[in-house]
């Protein structure tokens, strides 16, 4: 299976994603916020959406969100937990707003799946002149020894859909893309041990194995925490990148 089948066949469940991934950390939206000079007056686009929990987030910092996505499963849970704003059938590839529309484009926990030398144009045509670029990820923390055990029982090692060493800056610094800059945030999530399951379960390649490989994937991690407190602390590091359209005209 290619990464564009993964990306649309591996979240189809979007109410146990919903229930199962992290938000970020409050220190992450406030350094957007500050970035990108949003207020009441700002247009803004979450791309790859999801189920909305970056969304969530936003609101409140911003006039009017737009969020894109292409999993209709995503799209039907958004509109459930995020009453109020407009959800859209789109991509990276194609987004469903005029040219020059919004103030900043948004993608968390997503861009990985975009094609870089399709997804940059088109988020620069969206933004005003000089608009801002905002992506984010939450990474579970190597430095752990249990999250390396954790990573290894669920095959991260060998089946991961990206690689979070990537130099994301130099590839969208290649866009029509300015002054990028990196910064990395420390967040803890508590979950019971049930829940770092159902957490795992909801990994794009995961959701697509065979129901015994799954079950046997789920024992090996069961096994990971079993010596650990329930509820645990599951620790990440949110790596923020912010970026400027270069003005073309």
């Amino acid at each position: 299976m290619d990464k564009g089948e993964l990306a649309t066949d591996g979240f189809a469940q979007g109410d146990a994603y919903n229930a199962a991934r992290p938000g970020y950390p409050d220190d992450v939206i406030d350094h957007f916020v500050r970035a990108f000079d949003l207020d009441a007056r700002s247009h803004v686009v979450d791309l790859g959406a999801g189920t909305g929990i970056f969304t969530r987030q936003l609101l409140g910092h911003v006039g009017r969100i737009s969020a894109v996505d292409p999993s209709t499963s995503m799209r039907t849970t958004f509109a459930l937990q995020t009453p109020g704003v407009t959800i859209l059938e789109g991509s990276d590839a194609a987004i469903p707003l005029a040219d020059r529309e919004v103030t900043a484009v948004f993608a968390a926990q997503a861009f990985h799946w975009f094609d870089p030398s399709v997804a940059l144009p088109e988020i620069h045509r969206v933004l005003t002149p000089g608009g801002g670029l905002g992506l984010v990820w939450n990474e579970r923390d190597t430095e752990v020894a249990w999250i390396r055990e954790l990573n290894h029982a669920m095959l991260w090692d060998v089946h991961q859909p990206y690689d979070a060493g990537i130099d994301v800056a130099a590839i969208v610094a290649a866009g029509p893309f300015r002054d990028v800059a990196k910064s990395t945030f420390r967040y803890r999530q508590l979950l019971t041990h049930s829940q770092v399951l159902q957490r795992t379960l909801t990994t794009s390649y995961i959701t697509l194995m065979a129901e015994p490989q799954r079950r046997a994937l789920s024992a090996d991690v069961m096994a990971v925490l079993a010596p650990l407190p329930d509820p645990v602390e599951l620790p990440y590091v949110t790596n923020a990148f912010v970026a400027f359209a270069v003005d073309l005209t």
